[in-house]
């Protein structure tokens, strides 16, 4: 066929388009070319002309049709340099006249890429609906209420604020910027700014965004019955979060329906609310007009008809998240979890789809409505298909050849056989397909949840752990030449953001650009990762899409359900699973699953939880001792180890870790291991501890002292372990690491020590305490009690690791453990719901400053869940083996580090460097006070608070401590506070964060 391209191109775009157009065709004038060509290189024309298409790029394309007559075949760019027909005009009126839209709606624009808001709604609903689909969710009502929310989502844009702001930003021309690509979607989308001449006055502060007064307008449109009260909450919230709700200084008009209502009507001033209504109508009315090119949505039966007069209808604005404060029962609080999960979702895919949409040129959104084509938009957040599956069945063949026929193979392929029917099952139940794998320790639960992902066709696995220890030990054993050395495996994690393949490790591994975040063919993750994800703007569009097309592994899961928010977020997360039915593709692995979560908040059925044998078939005799806690200190603190066995002492706490360690590092060859480090010193020093306790280990050294941070996902072993009394999952998952491989010859001892009071159910000493604050005091009781009843029962003076685990199974089936069990339970979810109800993780965007951290610095945010802590610096203590301290000139780590680029990672509690209430013992107090004093570069804080805020930021962290030499300004020494905290140093390693009043008396057993 024979063409024309007319180009209307200004400044570096004519130069650009002339390129492209004289490779193609011949000019016959100054911006005019024709040629003969076939259909493929006209596609190639206009291909080429896209992707270098600027605000001043304009070209039409004409074909002949007859000899006399020419027809528009496209235009590329700004469609305004051209009349209806391609034709470039020569008179101008300021009448308006019929375009490709009515002329009521023609000049409502959407965003500063010229989408007319008509087309960027129906096409952002389209995608909304198709997402739901394409996420394998059978809900036809939840994939209507996904339609209708895109429908809705941006008609606040109708403001006529954000319309004059709009136009007035499209019509100014930047400086040096014509030449430049579509510019990056912002992370929260386009909102009304105080840069744009006529607007510099402007503020969020007294003007409502454009999704308030979106929901304000959908309230009012809705008709009451055209859905139910379900799908109505998921329409609203849907359009009230998709984006993030700024913040305030004082937001009393925007907490409440009436307050947005009102400012919104005085913003109009003499225009009338009937306008807006007017125009709503009219855009609507073009939504159900393009609708009907597209057959495979019935659009007829799944959109309304529309309410035309405003009315406020609703009180009370959406909720972030809903849960009922006045919940005691455990069905009262599961209730909610649900609808939260849905209200996920939509957001889910009405972000999604916002962004995707967003994103086009004019034109392409005009095409792709036009081709009735709009859904081929949504391929790139689709999972493609992999060859994991092939890579995972070579590593099983491996596994296979190497050990053929082998008891252990057989038993790990039988239990990844189960697993993998339970979609069979739920297909023909038409049931979820939520599997829970109970694998005790060393049974190899990574190749079982390996072997299952490939049986049940997997092409991409996030593996969710509950914290970055666990993320780095399944790292190395996925990378070793026995897995799959070969296959993309990312680690993403606040710290660490690289994907190894081929062998690399982790130091020659370049960290990951933000574009191939969760692309590995296995993301391994924190639950912390996924729920922030899902908090933020613009990270949901991939990674929360991911999610509930992947196949899932939550790995050491137990690890959740004690902790307040995280327990009833992850069983969102479970919950949004389930939708997806058989294809839910998800496994719940752990040694110890809390059989009582699992059914009565989870609400999985025992027939979907496969548990396996130990292999181990060691025998172990249990000790229980018990002290007088107002008497005596913590024997695991105080007492040595004496016999020449390797050793592991597991304390509930880091500093009880850390005493013990100090009070017997001349006559133990021990070593300590805890979280309270630096960064360099935790990696170093985790090394050592499983270089010398690993299988067939150097034994380097003979007693371990650790925190709780080796009590799960550690390959570590020893022949003795002593314990303070804790959960039954901490208890079991610390026996774990005792004869793990089974290769100790003699009896295996497992001593748990047990405060007097606690014996008698007291809640009096500091162990019962602490048990008390993690909301598992009453378990960790019943435990005790009922496995000492089964020991007695029975007579028996060992047990093997099988008939431990059957026990704990019986124990949550016992009606007086399960009321124990119970109580704690409500427990930590109160504090769920009081921590999630006091908004802590509600998307709330906070405008930027004018000074900054370091770019780059990552920070602690204030909707952070793992607790309220702070960065923190302090000086070195060098302590000798009488605990004697030198005090050193130098601090835990270099004042001047650039923290863009190094992270030391030394945070405490705020409550703990506060003194836990205690005045005397309150660190910030005391930098308050005197830190301006101390450091001439500070200026004064005038109160605590302010302290605290900066400390988010690792470039302004909260001194715990001084060196001598800073301390002289003072006074010297002598003004150091009788409970600073000081980075302690022995000859033998670091211990890390210890109060110098600890120093000087270890075994007090005052709190």
């Amino acid at each position: 066929m024979i063409v024309t391209f007319v180009s209307q191109c200004e400044k570096k775009s004519l130069k650009r388009t002339r390129r492209i157009l004289d490779a193609f065709a011949n000019r016959i004038g100054n911006n005019v070319w024709q040629t003969a060509i076939t259909e493929d290189g006209l596609k190639t024309v206009k291909q080429l002309l896209r992707k270098s298409a600027t605000k001043s790029t304009a070209v039409s394309c004409h074909r002949n049709k007859t000899r006399q007559l020419t027809e528009l075949v496209w235009i590329v760019g700004n469609k305004r340099r051209f009349n209806e027909v391609g034709v470039v005009p020569v008179n101008w009126t300021n009448n308006e006249v019929f375009m490709d839209l009515p002329i009521t709606t023609a000049d409502i624009l959407a965003n500063t890429n010229e989408q007319p808001l008509s087309q960027h709604l129906f096409a952002v609903g389209y995608l909304g609906y198709k997402i739901i689909e394409k996420m394998q969710i059978s809900n036809p009502k939840l994939a209507q209420a996904a339609l209708i929310a895109g429908i809705l989502h941006d008609i606040g844009k109708l403001d006529p604020q954000f319309q004059g702001w709009l136009k007035t930003k499209i019509g100014k021309e930047p400086l040096d910027t014509s030449d430049e690509m579509l510019p990056d979607l912002p992370d929260d989308g386009v909102h009304i700014d105080n840069s744009i001449r006529g607007h510099t006055k402007f503020t969020f502060e007294k003007h409502p965004r454009h999704h308030e007064i979106s929901w304000l307008l959908a309230q009012a449109i809705l008709p009451t019955d055209a859905l139910n009260t379900n799908q109505r909450d998921q329409v609203f919230h849907g359009i009230y979060w998709h984006h993030t709700r700024p913040y305030r200084k004082d937001d009393k008009f925007f907490m409440q329906a009436k307050g947005i209502h009102k400012l919104f009507v005085k913003s109009l001033k003499s225009q009338s609310i009937n306008k807006i209504m007017d125009e709503l109508s009219a855009i609507l009315n073009d939504v159900a007009q393009i609708s009907t090119n597209y057959t495979d949505v019935n659009f007829d039966n799944l959109i309304p008809k529309w309410n035309k007069n405003f009315e406020l209808t609703q009180e009370d604005l959406p909720s972030y998240k809903i849960y009922d404060e006045l919940a005691e029962d455990i069905d009262e609080f599961t209730i909610d979890i649900k609808p939260n999960a849905l209200n996920n979702l939509i957001r889910t895919a009405v972000i999604s789809a916002d962004r995707i949409v967003s994103a086009m040129l004019a034109e392409d959104l005009a095409d792709y409505i036009k081709e009735g084509s709009l859904e081929q938009a949504i391929d790139n957040i689709l999972i493609e298909d992999s060859d994991l599956c092939r890579k995972v069945n070579a590593c099983l063949a491996g596994f296979d050849s190497r050990h053929p026929n082998s008891d252990r193979n057989l038993a790990q392929t039988q239990a990844a056989s189960q697993l993998a029917k339970l979609k069979e099952i739920a297909e023909f139940d038409e049931a979820d397909n939520i599997g829970v794998l109970q694998g005790p320790a060393g049974c190899g639960k990574t190749k079982i949840a390996l072997e299952w992902a490939s049986r049940t066709n997997a092409n991409k696995i996030i593996w969710v752990c509950p914290r970055v220890q666990v993320c780095l030990g399944l790292l190395t054993d996925l990378t070793q030449a026995e897995y799959l050395p070969n296959s993309r495996i990312e680690i993403f994690t606040g710290e660490y953001k690289k994907i190894l393949t081929n062998g690399m490790s982790m130091n020659d591994t370049p960290d990951t650009s933000e574009s191939d975040y969760f692309s590995g063919d296995i993301v391994l993750t924190t639950i912390d990762q996924v729920i922030n994800n899902i908090i933020s703007h613009h990270k949901v569009t991939t990674q929360m899409t991911d999610f509930m097309q992947a196949h899932l592994i939550f790995d050491e899961f137990h690890e959740l359900i004690p902790m307040p928010a995280f327990n009833l977020l992850f069983a969102e997360l479970i919950e949004a699973k389930k939708c997806c039915g058989a294809n839910a593709n998800t496994l719940l692995v752990s040694a110890t699953p809390h059989d009582y979560f699992v059914n009565e908040v989870l609400n999985i059925d025992n027939a979907y939880v496969v548990r396996v044998d130990s292999f181990n078939e060691s025998d172990y005799k249990l000790d229980f001792v018990s002290y007088d806690e107002t008497e005596h200190p913590n024997p695991l603190v105080n007492d040595a180890i004496e016999v020449d066995k390797t050793t592991f002492i597991i304390t509930n706490t880091a500093q009880d870790a850390q005493l013990g360690f100090l009070l017997h590092q001349n006559n133990e060859n021990n070593i300590l291991l805890h979280s309270k480090y630096t960064r360099t010193d935790k990696v170093h020093w985790f090394n050592q501890v499983f270089d010398s306790f690993k299988e067939k280990g150097s034994q380097k050294y003979k007693v371990l002292r650790s925190g709780p941070i080796v009590q799960a996902s550690l390959n570590i072993t020893c022949q003795q372990m002593y314990t303070d009394m804790t959960s039954p999952e901490n208890w079991l998952q610390r026996l774990g690491r005792l004869d793990r491989f089974g290769e100790n010859n003699e009896l295996n001892i497992y001593t748990t020590v047990i405060p007097e009071s606690a014996k008698k159910g007291k809640q009096s000493s500091r162990q019962a305490k602490f048990l008390a604050s993690l909301c598992v005091w009453n378990s960790s009781v019943a435990w005790l009690n009922y496995l000492q009843d089964y020991l007695d029962d029975s007579n028996l003076d060992t047990v093997t690791l099988n008939e431990l685990y059957q026990v704990y199974q019986k124990f949550y089936t016992d009606e007086d453990c399960r009321d124990k069990v119970t109580e704690d339970m409500q427990k930590t979810l109160k504090q769920s719901v009081s921590l999630i109800n006091a908004k802590v993780i509600d998307p709330i965007s906070v405008p930027p400053k004018s000074k900054r951290s370091k770019d780059g610095a990552a920070k602690i945010s204030k909707s952070s869940l793992r607790g309220n802590n702070r960065f923190v610096q302090m000086a070195v203590c060098n302590v000798d083996d009488e605990l004697n301290p030198t005090f050193t000139n130098e601090y835990a780590y270099d004042e001047h580090t650039d923290h863009s680029t190094v992270t030391i990672g030394l945070t405490e509690s705020v409550d703990r460097v506060r003194g836990y209430g205690d005045s005397a013992k309150d660190l910030v107090g005391f930098m308050q006070a005197k830190h301006h004093n101390i450091k001439e570069d500070a200026s004064k804080a005038y109160k605590d608070f302010m302290l605290l805020a900066e400390a988010r930021s690792p470039d302004h962290p909260l001194y715990l401590s001084y060196t001598p030499e800073d301390l002289e300004p003072i006074g010297g020494e002598r003004e150091r506070h009788q409970y600073a905290m000081y980075y302690v140093i022995t000859a033998k390693q670091p211990v890390g964060t210890v109060p110098i009043n600890k120093l000087t008396n270890p075994t007090s057993v005052d709190d």
